[in-house]
C-alpha cells in the first residue's frame, strides 16, 4: 500500500502535535537562524536605501569629484590645488558637463550684524553650485557671472544663519561683516531637511549642516576674504550616472596634463561610490548571513539527531508499513516531509519573530530597517533547504530498515 504525499504530510503534522515539547526544542535553532537572516537583510536594505536617499538629497548620483590624491608622494613635486584659470580650462575640456562646482571653504568664520554674530562655514562657489546641489534660494537670488567677474561683495545665507543672525528682520539688502569686508545679503537658501532616525549632532535633521553654510562668489573668496587661496576640490555634474563614469575617465588625463603628469588629484564618481557601497553591502550580507547559517547548521544537526532517534521509536511502525505494501520510497518521502515540515515551521516562526523585533532593533541601532517580501521568500527557502539537507540521512535510514527485523522490535 503506497503512501501518498498528502498522507505523509498528515503523519508529519500528527507527529509534531503529539510531541509538542520535542518539536519546539527541535525548531528553536531554525527560528534563531531565520530571525538573524531577516534582521541582517533588513539592516542592509535600510542602509542601502538610506545612502541612496542621502546621495539624492545631495544632488544625485550623477556627480564626479576631484580631491587630493593621498596616495601620491608630494615630495616628488606638485601641489593639489587649482587656479580659477585652470578651472575654466577644465570647463572648456568638458562641454558635456551640466555644471562644475569648485569650492574654497573658510571654516569657523564669523559673520557679524549689529550686536549679533554667527560662526560657521563660509564657502566660495560658482553660480553652478545651485544646480550642482539641486539647491536654490527661497528668497532673493544666487549670485551670477557678473558678480563673479566683478568680485562682488555679496553673500547668500543658509536658513539657520539668517534666522540666528537677523532674528525677525528681513535679511535681504542688509550688510554683514565678513572679516574686513562688508557683504550685502542677496539671498536666503531654501531650508534643507532630511530626517535622520539616529539623531546625531544636528538632532533629527542630517542636512542641518547645510543650513549653517553661507556662500560668496569664488572670485571674492580668492581675492578678498582668503587672499591667495587656491581650489583644492571640485565637483562636476553629469547628465546621468553613465555620463558621470565617462567624464571620470576623461577628466583624469586632463588633470594630469594640467599638472605636468603628476597625479596629485584623485577622480571619483558618485556612481563608483554606489557600486563600491553595493559591493561592500554584499560582503557584509554574506558575513552576517553566514553567522545566521551557523545557527541553522546547529539546528539542522539537532533535527537530524532527533529524527534518527525518532526512527528508533517508530521502528515497529515502519516495519508494519513495509509489510502491508509501503514502498521504501514512500518511507523515505514520509520522513523527509516530516523534517521539512519542522524546519518550515521554524522558518515561519523565525520570520514572525524577525518582523516583530525590527522596530526594536532599528530604535536601538538608530538606523532605518527595510523589510521586503523577498526576505520572506529567502528565509523560507533557507529553512526548507535545511530540512531537505539534514532530513536525507534519517529518511535513508528509515527506508532501508529490514521489515522482518523492524517487526520484531519492541
Amino acid at each position: 500500500m503506497a503512501i501518498s504525499l498528502t498522507e505523509s504530510v498528515q503523519i508529519g503534522v500528527n507527529d509534531i502535535l503529539t510531541r509538542k515539547v520535542r518539536s519546539l526544542i527541535t525548531i528553536f535553532g531554525i527560528v534563531l537562524g531565520v530571525m538573524c537572516i531577516m534582521v541582517v537583510l533588513a539592516i542592509i536594505n535600510g542602509m542601502n536605501k538610506s545612502t541612496l536617499t542621502w546621495m539624492q538629497e545631495r544632488g544625485g548620483t550623477n556627480k564626479v569629484e576631484v580631491q587630493r590624491n593621498w596616495d601620491y608622494d608630494f615630495r616628488q613635486g606638485g601641489y593639489a590645488a587649482l587656479t580659477l584659470a585652470e578651472i575654466n580650462q577644465i570647463r572648456g575640456e568638458l562641454p558635456e558637463a551640466l555644471a562644475i562646482g569648485p569650492t574654497i571653504a573658510a571654516w569657523n568664520t564669523t559673520l557679524q550684524y549689529k550686536g549679533f554674530s554667527y560662526t560657521d562655514q563660509v564657502i566660495g562657489v560658482l553660480p553652478d553650485h545651485q544646480q550642482m546641489e539641486s539647491w536654490y534660494p527661497e528668497k532673493g537670488r544666487f549670485f551670477n557671472e557678473i558678480d563673479l567677474r566683478e568680485n562682488a561683495n555679496v553673500i547668500v545665507l543658509g536658513t539657520s544663519v539668517a534666522r540666528d543672525l537677523f532674528k525677525n528682520e528681513n535679511p535681504l539688502g542688509r550688510s554683514v561683516m565678513l572679516k574686513d569686508q562688508m557683504m550685502t545679503v542677496i539671498g536666503i537658501m531654501k531650508e534643507k531637511v532630511w530626517e535622520n532616525p539616529g539623531g546625531g549632532a544636528f538632532g533629527g535633521n542630517a542636512l542641518e549642516y547645510m543650513n549653517r553654510q553661507s556662500f560668496v562668489p569664488l572670485s571674492t573668496m580668492m581675492n578678498k576674504i582668503e587672499v591667495g587661496s587656491l581650489i583644492q576640490s571640485i565637483q562636476i555634474l553629469a547628465k546621468s550616472p553613465e555620463d558621470a563614469l565617462a567624464i571620470q575617465k576623461k577628466l583624469g588625463p586632463v588633470l594630469l596634463r594640467i599638472k605636468n603628469g603628476r597625479p596629485v588629484f584623485r577622480v571619483s564618481s558618485a556612481q563608483e561610490t554606489m557600486q563600491q557601497m553595493e559591493q561592500n553591502s554584499k560582503i557584509f550580507s554574506m558575513i552576517f548571513i553566514m553567522i545566521g547559517m551557523i545557527s541553522l547548521l546547529v539546528g539542522g544537526i539537532v533535527i537530524m539527531n532527533i529524527m534518527l532517534a525518532s526512527i528508533k521509536e517508530r521502528t515497529r511502525e515502519i516495519g508494519v508499513r513495509l509489510a502491508i505494501g509501503a514502498r521504501r520510497t514512500d518511507i523515505f518521502v514520509q520522513f523527509l516531509v516530516q523534517t521539512v515540515l519542522i524546519t518550515g515551521l521554524g522558518g515561519v516562526f523565525g520570520i514572525i519573530l524577525g518582523y516583530s523585533i525590527l522596530d526594536l532593533v532599528s530604535g536601538y541601532l538608530g538606523m532605518p530597517m527595510l523589510a521586503g517580501p523577498q526576505m520572506i521568500l529567502v528565509s523560507l527557502l533557507v529553512s526548507v533547504g535545511v530540512g531537505l539537507i539534514f532530513g536525507i540521512a534519517p529518511a535513508v535510514k528509515a527506508s532501508n530498515l529490514d521489515p522482518v527485523i523492524a517487526l520484531r522490535d519492541e
